[in-house]
């Protein structure tokens, strides 16, 4: 009885890691890995980028899709999983509810990587 559980887990054990050598990681998506998104934010004026702003990503409906906050490059970035379509990110600088800063730019994603920016306007 013994012997024969010790043989079916490693019948399945062999099944498993064939099903993955089969189909590669099952729980990778390295075949077709999901676009970028990337935004750069400017200061007044476009000259340098701007640490530190909120930005948040909008569908064409006005849904908040997500948030983040640019690094000390001025750019926040990440993986795009969403549908083709129009789509507006603002951004605020600095982050809201203190916020004297704002802008927005509209983009249109279409399957490939999606690399825009945002510059800031006036102090208000």
């Amino acid at each position: 009885m013994k012997r024969k559980i010790v043989l079916m887990s490693a019948v399945l054990l062999i099944a498993v890691v064939s099903a993955f050598a089969i189909n590669g990681n099952l729980f990778s998506n390295s075949e077709n890995p999901l676009p970028n998104f990337k935004v750069t934010v400017y200061q007044y004026g476009g000259g340098s980028t701007q640490m530190g702003t909120e930005i948040v990503v909008y569908d064409s409906g006005n849904n908040e899709l997500f948030s983040g906050t640019t690094g000390t490059d001025g750019i926040y970035s990440r993986e795009w999983p969403y549908a083709l379509g129009n789509y507006t990110v603002k951004a605020w600088y600095p982050a809201r509810p203190n916020d004297g800063q704002n802008g927005q730019n509209g983009f249109t994603y279409s399957g490939a990587n999606i690399v825009t920016s945002v510059t800031l306007g006036q102090n208000y």
